[in-house]
């Protein structure tokens, strides 16, 4: 069993494609959903666990949306997001969606929620934070990403992936580097 995390899929909703610069037509999201799709099957199996940290669907009817749910390999999670209303909080959920989730995966402390904070708990230790919301726009820091399909080629992401991805960058969380300067530290010019 694998566990996979992803944000802003935002089935349904044919803007999306305008506004992230997704390449598909902004005026039927038909073709976006399928690949998106095609790309969730690609990447989870049946036994897979996926976080998904919010903005599932938006201008989806309720049969609409639990159909591509049900398309969905995988047991699917949901931190919810701004545009995840009552349709698709009510979808079969493996457990009632949540605004923050802690939790510990393969090894270490994660939050996870569908928007990027500047501080969180354990952000001046170990714990890494993986949001969405912000469609590719933040560079990851050393213990933040995004997670949303924008910055990871339309599919979900594997933890091992998202790990790789921290260490790659140079960039120090906020918390940790106004406390360091406060207490007279070098500060990093990166």
């Amino acid at each position: 069993m694998s566990i996979m995390l992803t944000a802003d899929g935002h089935f349904g909703h044919a803007a999306i494609a305008r506004l992230s610069g997704r390449p598909f037509s902004d005026r039927d999201a038909t073709a976006m959903n399928e690949h998106l799709i095609a790309a969730w099957n690609a990447r989870v199996r049946p036994g897979d666990d996926v976080w998904h940290l919010g903005d599932f669907a938006l201008n989806l009817k309720p049969a609409q949306l639990r159909e591509i749910f049900d398309r969905l390999n995988g047991t699917k999670r949901l931190c919810r997001g701004n545009h995840d209303h009552e349709a698709t909080l009510a979808l079969p959920w493996a457990e009632p969606p949540r605004d923050l989730v802690e939790v510990a995966m393969d090894g270490r402390r994660w939050v996870l929620s569908h928007y990027p904070m500047r501080a969180w708990r354990g952000s001046m230790g170990s714990a890494i934070h993986c949001y969405g919301h912000v469609h590719n726009l933040m560079a990851p820091t050393r213990q933040s990403l995004d997670v949303g399909v924008d910055a990871w080629d339309l599919q979900p992401v594997s933890l091992g992936e998202i790990i790789a991805r921290l260490e790659r960058s140079e960039i120090e969380p906020e918390e940790q580097r106004l406390v360091r300067e406060k207490r007279g530290g070098p500060v990093d010019e990166g």
